[in-house]
């Protein structure tokens, strides 16, 4: 891409003199970093580009991350990643017994073109992210409200029954089919935002994923920024809204978000001056980066998990043999040691160890032995007579790319199968998860709250997020028991129960947890790292190293 190479300039005396340059001094142009810090500018790496910048249909964190710049909940994540903070809603209650939430919003709170933000906007928004006709894959976000997936999955059609109420127009109240501490941290979800009504009805989006509604001009949104520009592939823009609540303590006057999925060149960007942040970094630079400049290097494990789903409703991977031979044939810290090298640690659980607080034993193991003998069970001795199947790869990173490759050597070593790898563009990996036309794919799942519940919803039978297409009773019932259990021994059983049934179906066989590494410019304030990869937008702010 043309937009990450540094372009050289020449300069002659009869054009251009010292004191006619800009910030970046005499004899080169000054480079997008020298600028941004001279008009307050942000410009950050955004890994892939987005399929589009509906909040309530999106299933993608490189989505997410861009929406938390245009859009405010009734609540907000600090940078620490832990602590919420007001949004629209300025205060807020709750009961005794744990399940009903009632916030009070702020009358300064008001739309971008000055509207305000009311409570049957948030009622609308959470409304069309239910909505089965959208059929969002992160709905499960909401099910924790009573009767929510009932509507979503049509047992009720009236969305008045749901436990979503606004008794005026400054006042939300959810009441809960459970008690769910972590509720009030789901809220900053990116997903659970308001919707201007107006401005979706206008351009047609009611009923269908995307939209003219949500392209710049016609976006209608209530966060610090505003969308102001977008070339596909090449530049997301977003700038200062000077009607936020807050605008007065943002000190960015621009974000400028740059899609490339191939880290390599992202990282050129950032030497040549054309990035402030990076979404990533190439393996190969990591320790270099961390030896020679450690301060620009952040490093911190996240809760993102990447694990392979295996579509259990079509063969081969309709037997559970044979997903749990694919599983127990991945060398787990071979890969680590030899493959990641600083990207990711070895994972022998579902969900991440300490997620939430919980402590996990080691689910799953690397069992050569063990994996050839069910391959055998299942028909396919020394892997005589595999059909042919690709891995699906959601991405053209050469990092990503590595680790596929390495699984799939694993798998011809052990099991004596050959499976190709079949590469594709992110939002069209996005669309075969939707579909389900794969056979097994790379998959992974960056959480939104520090609990194990919300990624082991992604077993239950029929859940938006279920990619694997499983279904088991028994993981039902055990998931049911994590949220209705009476006290804290009863849930943390429940939560190894459900670990162990994954474990032993292979729905989903856990390859590594991630840690972050992002470039950090020097001239970046109040960047901060943590779990959930949360950034607070308001918080940042560019200038010269003291």
């Amino acid at each position: 891409m043309t937009l990450f190479l540094r372009v050289a300039t020449p300069v002659t005396a009869a054009t251009l003199t010292c004191a006619t340059l800009l910030v970046a001094g005499c004899g080169r142009r000054e480079t997008t970093v020298e600028s941004g810090l001279r008009t307050q500018t942000l410009h950050v790496g955004n890994q892939s580009e987005p399929p589009d910048l509906d909040p309530h249909t999106n299933n993608s964190s490189i989505v997410g991350y861009i929406h938390d710049a245009l859009l405010e909940g009734l609540v907000r994540l600090a940078k620490d990643g832990a602590t919420v903070l007001p949004g629209v809603a300025e205060r807020w209650e709750i009961s005794p017994d744990g399940r009903t939430y009632t916030f009070h919003l702020r009358t300064g709170a008001v739309w971008s073109n000055g509207d305000p933000v009311t409570a049957e906007d948030f009622v609308a928004g959470f409304r069309r992210f239910l909505d089965p006709k959208l059929g969002c894959e992160a709905a499960n976000f909401l099910f924790s409200v009573e009767r929510a997936r009932d509507f979503l999955e049509g047992r009720t059609k009236d969305f008045a029954d749901v436990g979503i109420k606004a008794p005026d127009a400054r006042t939300v109240v959810f009441r809960l089919a459970f008690r769910a501490p972590y509720f009030l941290a789901l809220l900053t979800d990116s997903h659970l935002r308001p919707l201007h009504r107006p401005s979706l009805e206008k351009f047609g989006g009611v009923d269908r994923r995307g939209g003219k509604w949500t392209q710049p001009g016609n976006f209608v949104t209530n966060g610090p920024f505003v969308l102001t520009e977008w070339k596909p592939h090449t530049v997301i823009v977003v700038t200062k809204n000077s009607r936020y609540w807050d605008a007065a303590r943002v000190g960015l006057e621009a974000i400028r978000f740059y899609p490339t999925e191939d880290s390599a060149a992202e990282e050129r960007a950032y030497r040549a001056g054309q990035l402030h942040v990076t979404m990533e970094v190439p393996q190969s630079k990591i320790e270099a980066y961390a030896r020679s400049v450690p301060s620009e290097l952040r490093s911190a494990p996240v809760l993102r998990s990447n694990f392979v789903s295996f579509s259990t409703q079509r063969p081969p991977f309709n037997d559970a043999r044979v997903r749990r031979a694919f599983a127990l044939a991945i060398d787990r810290e071979r890969l680590a040691a030899s493959v990641l090298k600083g990207r990711g640690e070895p994972a022998f659980s579902y969900v991440r160890p300490g997620t939430g607080g919980y402590a996990f034993p080691p689910f799953h193991r690397f069992d050569p032995a063990e994996a050839r003998k069910l391959l055998a069970e299942a028909g396919f001795p020394g892997g005589a007579g595999f059909p042919k199947v690709d891995y699906a790869v959601g991405s053209r990173n050469q990092d990503n790319l590595a680790v596929a490759q390495a699984l799939q050597e694993m798998w011809h070593q052990t099991l004596g199968v050959k499976v190709g790898i079949a590469s594709m563009e992110f939002k069209v990996w996005l669309d075969v998860l939707r579909t389900k036309t794969f056979a097994f794919t790379a998959d992974n799942w960056n959480m939104g709250i520090n609990d194990p519940s919300e990624m082991l919803a992604l077993g239950v039978t029929g859940d938006p997020n279920n990619d694997a297409g499983w279904s088991d009773p028994r993981y039902d019932a055990a998931f049911a028991a994590v949220n209705s259990a009476p006290d804290e021994p009863a849930r943390r059983a429940a939560i190894a129960r459900c670990e162990q049934l994954i474990a032993e179906e292979a729905p989903y066989a856990p390859v590594y947890f991630s840690i972050q590494n992002r470039l950090v410019h020097p001239t970046v304030v109040g960047w901060h790292n943590n779990p959930l990869q949360k950034t607070d937008w308001t918080a940042l702010s560019l200038a010269r190293p003291k």
